[in-house]
């Protein structure tokens, strides 16, 4: 394991932490047993998952709140009704699949400056550039979230690119 990346570990944390019965894992203190729903327990306070429900009608959240970080569910370039992605191609896609991310970031009273992980996956890496161009203009330049972009054999709804993003959000203590 000493060649994953530190996202990588924290994400194995936190999985081992709700699934196992120990009372620590990696720094997570779990508190659960067979009749209370699973809790993390960060920094001394215990934080359960919190969901926030789609709009869509599929079955996911648009996000969930775990601790300080707010993991956001693959996104793709809805026109909004869950029929598919806009017209256009890639560009029109990126700009609505932007505009999707920042609702859910702001309904959580967050912006695109908060993000600070993003995994982007394209239906045909040849429109790697055109996507660079536009995803490059949604964050400050010298700000850009680590990112991991892939080609994928297909995306929901026939949509040419999706991603997902984590985001920075501290909670009160």
């Amino acid at each position: 394991m000493k060649n994953l990346s530190a996202p990588v570990l924290i994400t194995f944390a936190l999985i081992m932490g709700c699934t196992n019965n120990q009372k620590e894992t990696a720094g997570f203190t779990e508190s659960h047993n067979n009749h209370q729903k699973t809790g993390i327990a960060i920094g001394g306070i215990n934080q359960s998952p919190v969901f926030t429900p789609s709009e869509l009608p599929y079955p996911f959240s648009s996000a969930v709140q775990v601790g300080d970080i707010l993991f956001l569910s693959g996104e793709i370039g809805d026109a909004g009704d869950g029929t598919g992605p806009v017209p256009g191609g890639i560009e029109p896609e990126t700009h609505r699949m932007f505009e999707r991310i920042k609702a859910t970031l702001a309904s959580h009273g967050l912006g695109l400056e908060d993000v600070f992980k993003c995994t982007v996956m394209l239906a045909d890496m040849s429109e790697w550039q055109a996507f660079n161009k536009i995803y490059a203009g949604y964050f400050e330049l010298g700000r850009y979230p680590t990112r991991s972009a892939m080609g994928v054999n297909g995306l929901a709804l026939g949509a040419r690119v999706e991603m997902e993003c984590w985001a920075y959000n501290p909670q009160k203590k």
